[in-house]
């Protein structure tokens, strides 16, 4: 079977520039988790060796696979291996969890910003170059300006499809620091059979989940027209 130069071309740059800045962002996102529990008390991710950006710590299977399916079908997104906490370690339990579930897309806003400027560095510096200079290097300032655009539209849609209200993932731990005691209860027995997942991954393979990609484009387009491009 032979394929397409250019379409072998485009599949190796998308998978040498949005692979990388997936593997950095859920990375930073799982040790955010684990930074943040750690910071209130509880030492349980610290112990099992999740507070690292080693990407054999924060590895699932099925979160690259759904990843992957992203990239190129535009089906679902990626996650990475979920941080385990000991709630009764928490001085506030309920508020605290919330604290560490939301520190994992606040690492992927801040990630988007670094992305950003690193985006506007790639642009400014294409700009001063002289000519000759800049032709010569302009398939490397290309490449390092189309990984830039891939971090941050990675880390805008990690951070969104993690705030889905929907256990097991971050925003539905968000949610519950404000429901009554019995929909606390119904949200945890909704996580603990695995209904959550299942119901997450069908919405997603049925497209109910593409209306984050409205503010993921939005911010994004803001932050490209911030770098320069």
């Amino acid at each position: 079977m032979f394929f397409d130069a250019e379409f072998v071309k485009d599949l190796l740059l998308r998978l040498a520039t949005w692979v990388p800045a997936f593997i950095l962002a859920i990375c930073v996102h799982e040790a955010a988790h684990a930074w943040a529990a750690w910071k209130l008390g509880d030492p349980t991710p610290v112990v099992q060796g999740r507070l690292t950006l080693d990407p054999r710590a924060h590895f699932d299977p099925l979160g690259a696979l759904m990843f992957l399916l992203a990239m190129f079908a535009g089906v679902g997104f990626g996650w990475a291996k979920p941080v385990q906490v000991n709630p009764l370690n928490f001085r506030h339990m309920n508020r605290d969890m919330a604290l560490v579930a939301a520190a994992g897309p606040a690492s992927n806003f801040l990630q988007a910003f670094f992305w950003t400027a690193f985006l506007a560095f790639i642009v400014s510096l294409a700009n001063l170059l002289p000519p000759s200079l800049r032709w010569l290097i302009a398939p490397i300032l290309t490449f390092l300006a189309q990984m830039g655009s891939a971090g941050i539209l990675v880390n805008l849609g990690l951070a969104f499809f993690n705030l889905i209200p929907i256990p097991p993932l971050d925003g539905s731990r968000i949610l519950r620091m404000f429901l009554p005691l019995e929909l606390k209860w119904r949200m945890d027995m909704w996580e603990r059979t695995g209904l959550g997942f299942l119901t997450l991954l069908v919405l997603l393979y049925v497209g109910a989940l593409n209306f984050i990609w409205s503010p993921v484009r939005e911010i994004a387009r803001w932050l490209f027209h911030l770098a320069g491009v």
